[in-house]
């Protein structure tokens, strides 16, 4: 394939790179596409009202000049499809390339996720149990989301979009997402600070702070240099997006803590702080052992300033969630860094004090350009694998799960004795998936000639 040229950032859509749309609520949109000719033919003016990178920096930069002294107004959509959309587009457009190079893309979520070890249905072998919307894909070809300011801009742009593609589409479901308000902003509904230790994109972002890791831009952005996969032309600068509804069960969580803190003897603010990997703050266990130092929490020169003490889990177990998920102090980043993500989700539900019976979690979104070395291998290889990176380090404390065992023993939890085992919940009741799907996010100018580009007349 001939070279893409250079990056354009004004052809990436914005909310993949530059840490992604500014967002203090956002809506997802799921459609199905009920008219493709239609649909395509409106695809340029649709276009038109999505936002790319350039429009990201821009946002960022006009929130910086404010210094915390009010909100900006600010909106911005983005639009992906999943492997069935396309196919529906496929049969009026002059020249989709339908050969994505990605075999989980095309199975879409679904299908792989006994893999995954999502919950299944009782009795079955294959189908999970998930929301209704999700468990039923075959009419969920794409996804258009806001993010901005407030739930009414999101809600206006979503409209207006809408307004745009007519009949041509129907609205399957919507759901809602919201930054938590007060100190406990950044932070997802277990208290956690969160969005920590993402990669920077080679080329793309400037100032990196100590301990942060560089990665290709072809990690994430399909044709583009680290990306081997050999997409088809028209998929450059694009990036799949999978998209995860998680519930957090915060009662069960805390429960859990404080029952399991008494056994092991330690308090039970430590004791999630070790089975996360950091203290609720964001400064890590391997910096700050016994006692949660908000000053490099919140220190981006600090917080990630660190690497795994080799070969031990006395400070940070092996089985901790940022340990599963970047082991860059066991494997060497060089090895990690092929399959980073960049992380764009947001909490969902009230806060526990205003509705304690209320549903809650996170809208899982991330990207990668190969869905099986990104999210899919980060589940199934770290995440799931009781046994990486040793024997007994157990599942990820947070999103790991096994199906078949009701119990994973995982170690490094207590404070006198780091290789004494402490029984885990196998199928996990903290975080539980109800569903998503995969999707790509093309570029621009994809969506403004390949996917907009109907046949001739005469070969429809």
């Amino acid at each position: 394939m001939a070279s893409p040229g250079k990056l354009q950032l004004d052809n990436i859509q914005g909310d993949i790179l530059l840490n992604g749309l500014p967002k203090k609520a956002e809506t997802f949109l799921f459609f199905e596409i009920t008219d493709p000719k239609t649909f395509c033919s409106k695809l340029k003016q649709v276009a038109d009202e999505i936002a790319h990178t350039a429009h990201t920096s821009s946002s960022r930069d006009k929130i910086g000049n404010k210094n915390g002294t009010g909100i900006v107004e600010m909106v911005g959509a983005n639009i992906a499809f999943s492997f069935r959309g396309l196919q529906k587009m496929s049969g009026v457009l002059a020249s989709l390339d339908l050969k994505t190079q990605d075999a989980a893309f095309e199975a879409g979520m679904k299908k792989g996720a006994a893999a995954l070890h999502d919950p299944l249905k009782a009795g079955s072998t294959s189908e999970p149990a998930w929301e209704q919307t999700f468990g039923a894909p075959q009419n969920l070809h794409g996804i258009l989301f806001a993010a901005g300011s407030a739930q009414k801009n999101c809600q206006e742009k979503l409209d207006k979009i809408k307004n745009i593609l007519g009949a041509s589409m129907k609205v399957i479901t919507t759901v809602s997402g919201k930054v938590r308000p007060g100190e406990m902003k950044g932070h997802e509904h277990f208290g956690f600070l969160d969005g920590i230790s993402e990669p920077a994109v080679q080329g793309v972002d400037a100032a990196i702070p100590p301990g942060q890791d560089t990665i290709h831009q072809g990690v994430i952005l399909c044709n583009r240099p680290g990306d081997s996969a050999g997409h088809p032309a028209w998929m450059t600068d694009g990036s799949f997006l999978c998209f995860r509804k998680l519930k957090q069960n915060v009662s069960d969580w805390n429960k859990f803590l404080v029952d399991a803190s008494n056994q092991l003897g330690t308090w039970s603010d430590q004791l999630g702080a070790r089975l996360i990997g950091r203290w609720k703050s964001g400064c890590p266990v391997e910096l700050s052992p016994e006692f949660d130092d908000a000053a490099i929490g919140a220190d981006v020169k600090r917080n990630n300033k660190f690497e795994f003490t080799p070969n031990s889990n006395f400070k940070c177990p092996f089985g901790a969630h940022i340990r599963k998920m970047n082991p860059r102090g066991d494997l060497g980043r060089s090895v990690v860094n092929q399959f980073r993500v960049l992380r764009r989700g947001i909490p969902y539900g009230e806060e526990m004090k205003d509705d304690p019976n209320g549903e809650r979690g996170l809208l899982f979104v991330c990207y990668q350009s190969n869905i099986s070395q990104g999210f899919q291998f980060l589940q199934q290889t770290w995440a799931n694998a009781p046994d990486f990176r040793v024997e007994g380090a157990g599942l990820d404390a947070v999103m790991g799960q096994d199906n078949n065992n009701k119990t994973v023993d995982m170690k490094g939890l207590f404070p006198q004795n780091k290789d004494k085992p402490l029984a885990l919940s196998g199928i996990n009741r903290f975080v539980v998936p109800k569903g998503g799907e995969y999707f790509f996010s093309p570029s621009m100018s994809a969506l403004r000639t390949t996917l907009s580009t109907l046949k001739a007349k005469s070969d429809l």
